[in-house]
């Protein structure tokens, strides 16, 4: 049992040095396409997002669609198709 919980940790350890957070709680990247690659279109979109002055309430969205549109793979592009 002691194996399992560290081979677990171990995962979710291994999965942070891959991928890449903004401060909205989206997670950019994974094993093939690694998220440190995705720091322009982090800075690009914060600040796309200031100068819009989306509110807090619709920025989580706003940020991946962002995101998305600069070329950054997301897991439901569907949702940013119409924005």
């Amino acid at each position: 049992m002691k194996y399992v919980i560290m081979l677990a940790l171990v995962a979710l350890g291994g999965c942070s040095l891959v991928t890449v957070a903004d401060r909205y709680g989206n997670r950019y990247g994974d094993w093939y396409n690694h998220g440190d690659q995705y720091s322009w279109q982090l800075r690009v979109c914060e600040d796309t997002l200031n100068a819009q002055s989306v509110p807090p309430m619709g920025r989580k969205l706003a940020m991946r669609c962002c995101m998305w549109h600069h070329g950054v793979p997301i897991d439901d592009a569907g949702s940013c198709s119409a924005a």
